[in-house]
C-alpha cells in the first residue's frame, strides 16, 4: 500500500476510533477538523497547550486539574514533562489506572457537556500525534506549565 493509502486508512481509523464526536467535528468549510493533518496544530505539546492557567480564575493547568481528584498525590516536584513522566505511576493500573483508561475516561465522559468534546471536537490528534511516514501514533508530551 503507498504511503497517501495508508495515511487515509489511518485517518478514518482515527475517525472511527474517536467515535461520533469525532466524525462530526468539522470545521465550516466541511473539512474534517484533524488538527496537524487537515489543519495547523494547536496543540503541537498536547496537555500543556491546553491545560493552561488563562486568568481571571480560569486556571486549568494539569497541577490545578489534579489537584480536584481527592488523594490524588502533589505531583509538581516530580513531572517535569507532561504527560510523558505521569507514566511513572499511571502504567498498567487497576490502581492508579493506567494513563491511556484514566485519560480517555476524563476526555470522553458525558460528551454532551464536556468541553474536550464540546470545545476541542474530541479530535484524537489533541493529544495524539501521527508519523506520517511510520504510520506510528505517539502521545503529544511538553514541559510542564506550572
Amino acid at each position: 500500500m503507498n504511503r497517501g493509502r495508508t495515511v487515509l486508512c489511518l485517518v478514518v481509523g482515527l475517525a472511527i476510533f474517536g467515535g461520533a464526536a469525532a466524525l462530526s467535528a468539522q470545521s465550516a468549510g466541511g473539512t474534517p477538523f484533524l488538527p496537524g493533518v487537515a489543519a495547523k496544530d494547536p496543540f503541537p505539546n498536547g496537555c500543556v497547550d491546553c491545560h493552561k492557567d488563562q486568568g481571571d480564575g480560569k486556571d486549568s493547568t494539569v497541577i490545578a486539574e489534579l489537584a480536584k481528584i481527592n488523594g490524588h498525590p502533589k505531583i509538581d516536584k516530580i513531572v517535569k514533562v507532561v504527560p510523558k513522566d505521569c507514566l511513572i505511576c499511571h502504567k498498567g493500573g487497576p490502581k492508579p489506572p493506567s494513563f491511556n483508561q484514566a485519560m480517555h475516561k476524563v476526555h470522553f465522559e458525558k460528551p454532551a457537556e464536556n468541553p474536550f468534546v464540546t470545545e476541542y471536537k474530541g479530535a484524537c490528534l489533541n493529544c495524539h500525534s501521527l508519523d506520517f511516514d511510520t504510520g506510528e501514533m505517539s502521545v503529544k508530551s511538553g514541559p510542564k506549565n506550572w
